[in-house]
């Protein structure tokens, strides 16, 4: 193999490893912007847990409520 061969295998390698590199800055930051929409998504899912949460009282507390006008209006018309 002859020296200018040898550079040449060298230039190739370097170009590769460069495109490497440029690959793996890429995808780091694809990663770092997947890893902040999962924290938005996970910060959503906790704010709609909370608010089933709320809506499924407030909808026990009306339930109880109309349970008993319900009873009231069956002890007056009994």
């Amino acid at each position: 193999m002859g020296s200018e061969e040898f550079f040449n295998q060298f230039n190739r390698l370097e170009e590769k490893i460069e495109t490497l590199i440029n690959k793996c800055i890429v995808l780091d930051s694809e990663n770092s912007d997947l890893k902040k929409k999962i924290s938005e998504l996970e910060e959503k899912i906790k704010l709609k847990e909370g608010a089933e949460i709320e809506n499924s009282r407030e909808n026990e507390e009306l339930k109880t409520k109309v349970d008993n006008i319900l009873e009231k209006i069956s002890e007056y018309s009994a």
